[in-house]
């Protein structure tokens, strides 16, 4: 069955991305900076307004592990590392763990720059097909 492909759903402002994450407008543009939240500009420079598609947003948000990630203060002491060198069953979850959430951002990562080279494509070939008309 051939769907209509639909539009994905846009968030126009730092306001409207901040609502959609449940989070504050700082912590969305932190994640942006530190994150790399999928935010798109338009124009150049820090203050040129943003937007989001949801679908992508959805994505990063299963893949990012944002909702496992402490919030991390510079005085906060109470954070503990786990030694590479231990044996505790527990060390050894806790090291899958942080590699499996590396292998799953690389994964999220490739796939997101394979939908944008594949949205180039097909405007190229559009492109293509209407100089041979």
């Amino acid at each position: 069955m051939a769907q209509a492909a639909e539009k994905p759903q846009m968030l126009n402002s730092w306001k409207e991305i901040a609502s959609f994450l449940d989070r504050g407008v700082r912590t969305v543009q932190r994640w942006e900076h530190e994150l790399q939240l999928p935010v798109h500009r338009i124009g150049k420079g820090k203050r040129s307004p943003v937007y989001a598609l949801v679908p992508e947003l959805k994505f990063w948000v299963a893949t990012s592990g944002i909702d496992s990630v402490p919030q991390r203060r510079a005085g906060d002491k109470t954070l503990t590392l786990v030694k590479q060198n231990s044996d505790s069953p527990l060390e050894v979850s806790h090291r899958l763990m942080a590699q499996s959430l590396e292998l799953v951002r690389a994964v999220a990562e490739a796939s997101v720059r394979q939908q944008r080279q594949a949205e180039i494509l097909r405007k190229h070939l559009q492109q293509m097909k209407s100089r041979l008309r």
